[in-house]
């Protein structure tokens, strides 16, 4: 149930940063919200874990904070919710994963001459494949 609920989330998520350029924090706080129902009710990973996959995101929001905006403040909310949903580890895999892809893809953007150094691209849809990439390994 609750790997469902990350996927709908990215894939949400992903379609909006996409789209708009933005996230709803509405949307992903209410994701949040239920993910800390069930895991009241059908816990997957401890607490300590819940706080540490949370920890990422804030260290993120903190960093979009400090450099006015960089770093998308969305991102780090994201992987706030996504941090209660996979616990430490797989949200720093998550984060890690999505990190790689985007910087391949940004790489070949920039040698085949379609984006410059300064563009801006949506990262959550990155999160999106890395998550899928998890599912097939299995965590």
């Amino acid at each position: 149930m609750q790997k469902i609920l990350v996927l709908g989330l990215l894939s949400l998520c992903s379609l909006e940063d996409v789209k708009y350029r933005r996230l709803t924090v509405i949307y992903i706080l209410m994701f949040g919200i239920v993910g800390v129902i069930l895991h009241m009710f059908a816990p997957v990973c401890s607490i300590y874990s819940i706080l540490w996959g949370m920890l990422l995101g804030i260290v993120l929001i903190l960093i979009s904070i400090a450099t006015r905006g960089s770093l998308g403040l969305g991102d780090g909310i994201l992987l706030v919710v996504t941090g209660v949903y996979l616990g430490g580890y797989g949200n720093l895999q998550l984060f890690l994963y999505g990190l790689l892809l985007s910087a391949l893809c940004s790489l070949g953007l920039l040698v085949l001459k379609r984006k410059k150094r300064k563009d801006e691209i949506a990262f959550v849809p990155f999160l999106l494949l890395s998550y899928f990439f998890l599912l097939f390994q299995g965590v």
